[in-house]
């Protein structure tokens, strides 16, 4: 997990959180945004967001339980690399997740 404090002015944007499947459930996720909200207030900012695939109701579940709240829709695109090296464009819809920390 990373956290963004340029991407969204006044905000902490998390991303790429992930646990390995084997372990998820087991309250990793929680623990991992629970530590990224202490650094965002440390940082003096108030709010805490994270974009979740619309297709993963799992992670937006886990937010939501949080107290996040959505706060809207986009598109979204990134590269990703195959283990060949190559890249190509990976496209999505995301919903905005937003908690006022």
């Amino acid at each position: 997990m990373g956290i963004d404090y340029a991407a969204n002015s006044g905000a902490g944007t998390l991303w790429q959180m992930a646990t390995i499947e084997e372990l998820r459930g087991l309250g990793i996720g929680t623990e991992l945004i629970s530590a990224a909200e202490n650094r965002i207030l440390k940082r003096g900012l108030s709010v805490a967001q994270s974009d979740v695939e619309l297709d993963n109701p799992r992670a937006r579940m886990l937010y939501e339980r949080l107290g996040y709240r959505e706060a809207g829709h986009r598109s979204a695109s990134w590269e990703v690399e195959a283990p060949d090296g190559s890249t190509s464009l990976y496209e999505t819809d995301v919903v905005t997740l937003r908690k006022h920390l």
